[in-house]
């Protein structure tokens, strides 16, 4: 038992130095002049903080790093918050409530997941124009409501509560609503937290829907305001501050998930919620 434990831990220390790695070179060399790139190796020589002074001050390629971060914020909030209202009722009428037609609508709904999401691009793009929400925030936050694999997590806890929770609260005169409201919804609290954390991440770090929605400063998050800065047209791309720049817009996700991370693992486990 101790040898299989010492195999074990070895290799999630394989696997942590793999994932380390590359984060930590990156917050290095952030603080470190342009010059220290082309040197190599592992820490630079010479540190500096005017890669990050540039990347919260710099406007001259003519995107913002702190606007598009206003603006992810604002794109991550607004969606997270829309796929819950959306997906909470949804799942919780495939899970508990009986209409004809039900599982084979939610199968339907599962086979848009294996749909790739360059084949509805053109129709989107069409529809967010008919709309005239072209370069607004709006273009970016709607066409990701609500999501799929919302639905699929929060169904799957909302079925392995017992239907005798239901029935006790109808003996007591509980409505529907009130049942949905004041017993399902606070034991699914977990997959709730599940699905609002991967909404986030996804919603913080989508990059082609916005490329192609947006083309001015103004409505840009932070992926696309990156991919700027990454394509400058100067002889000599100003490599650290792409990497502070990746580094200020990565750490309010890195917090997110090392905060949410629990959420995660118990909201997958349906019975975790049920005491």
């Amino acid at each position: 038992m101790r040898r299989a434990q010492i195999i074990r831990w070895f290799v999630l220390l394989v696997l942590a130095l793999l994932w380390f790695t590359p984060l930590a070179s990156l917050v290095l060399y952030s603080f470190a002049p342009p010059a220290e790139v082309l040197k190599g190796g592992f820490v630079p020589t010479q540190w500096t903080l005017q890669n990050y002074w540039t990347v919260l001050t710099d406007t001259t390629r003519g995107v913002s790093v702190p606007q598009g971060l206003a603006n992810s914020t604002i794109i991550m909030v607004c969606q997270v918050v829309g796929i819950l209202l959306l997906d909470i009722p949804a799942a919780y009428a495939f899970a508990r409530m009986r209409f004809i037609g039900r599982d084979v609508i939610f199968i339907l709904v599962l086979a848009t997941m294996m749909m790739p999401g360059v084949l509805d691009i053109i129709s989107l793009y069409d529809l967010m124009a008919n709309l005239g929400l072209i370069n607004t925030l709006a273009g970016v936050i709607l066409p990701g409501l609500p999501r799929v694999i919302g639905i699929f997590i929060l169904r799957q806890f909302f079925l392995e509560i017992p239907r005798e929770m239901e029935e006790a609260a109808r003996m007591d005169g509980a409505t529907d609503f009130q049942i949905f409201t004041r017993i399902m919804v606070p034991l699914a609290w977990p997959s709730i937290m599940t699905v609002a954390v991967i909404t986030a991440l996804y919603s913080w770090n989508n990059f082609l829907w916005p490329l192609i929605v947006t083309n001015s400063p103004e409505a840009m998050p932070v992926p696309v305001v990156i991919a700027y800065l990454s394509a400058d047209t100067t002889a000599v791309l100003n490599y650290t501050v792409i990497l502070a720049a990746a580094f200020v817009t990565s750490l309010p996700m890195i917090l997110l998930f090392m905060l949410g991370q629990r959420w995660i693992v118990s909201g997958m486990r349906p019975s975790s919620g049920i005491k």
